[in-house]
């Protein structure tokens, strides 16, 4: 049984949770209404073209992103205020610390920095962001606990999303931060840099499969390097097919380790 100022402490913890995640979504929001600093997030990343963004429709997953982030948030005011779980509300509690709240002030800022077009600024920031979403991963043994059924769907679920994302965006960021520096180089060299990226983020995914059990990590690769094959194929540059080769390769390589974590998991 909980104290009163435990209570107090997490009703306080998940009311500033909650502005953490507003003030995400509407600097979300302003960078395309206003649009911050007279341009939206996708003509920013027009000025740095590199062969490792994919489709604009791939970007589609943010809102997938935000509803089910909005989930955990709804959920984690709910155990605060209904005081039906205190044992639930502490776990959770204990085990988000202030991460999350990092990860929306950190993800806001981030976009403050993109449209100013501070693009070192950006990869330090995703790189604090994919931090903090990965201790997140850590502490709520996302993949490895066998939760019940509401942590699932509004704390493993959502945070697998995200991560997943943010691990192949930090990779593009880095690209970007190469263009923005100049180091562009030839065009072979463009291509084989993103097929290194594209291999990088396979073999995250299949570390995520293996060693943490999180195939929907995974799948958001997938979903990431089917939109890089999408705007490849479009482009229709013949020194570009091998991205395309190498996009089928690694979405193939990823489904075997999902057919074999599946098969195995069974018999483990």
């Amino acid at each position: 049984m909980m104290v009163a100022h435990e209570t107090l402490h997490y009703k306080n913890k998940s009311v500033f949770n909650t502005l953490a995640f507003v003030l995400m979504i509407a600097t979300n929001a302003l960078s395309w209404l206003l649009p911050i600093n007279g341009k939206n997030t996708g003509e920013i990343s027009d000025e740095y073209p590199n062969l490792f963004a994919p489709a604009g429709f791939t970007f589609s997953i943010w809102s997938l992103i935000y509803l089910s982030l909005c989930s955990f948030v709804i959920y984690q005011l709910w155990l605060a205020f209904s005081g039906k779980r205190p044992g639930t509300l502490a776990r959770v509690m204990s085990a988000m610390k202030e991460w999350f709240l990092v990860s929306c002030v950190v993800n806001a800022t981030w976009l403050f920095a993109w449209h100013y077009e501070l693009i070192p600024v950006t990869v330090g920031l995703i790189l604090i962001l994919l931090a903090a979403l990965f201790i997140i991963h850590i502490n709520f043994g996302i993949g490895r606990s066998n939760p019940g059924m509401a942590e699932r769907l509004f704390i493993h679920v959502p945070f697998s999303i995200y991560l997943g994302w943010i691990s192949i965006a930090t990779l593009a960021n880095i690209t970007t931060l190469l263009v923005y520096a100049g180091w562009t180089g030839s065009v072979t060299f463009q291509v084989w840099w993103t097929i290194s990226m594209i291999a990088l983020g396979t073999l995250i995914s299949i570390g995520m499969i293996l060693r943490r059990n999180n195939i929907l990590h995974a799948l958001v690769a997938v979903w990431a390097f089917y939109g890089i094959l999408i705007k490849r194929r479009e482009a229709g540059i013949p020194e570009q097919q091998p991205i395309i080769h190498s996009c089928i390769i690694a979405m193939g390589i990823i489904a075997i380790a999902i057919s074999w974590h599946l098969y195995r998991k069974p018999r483990s």
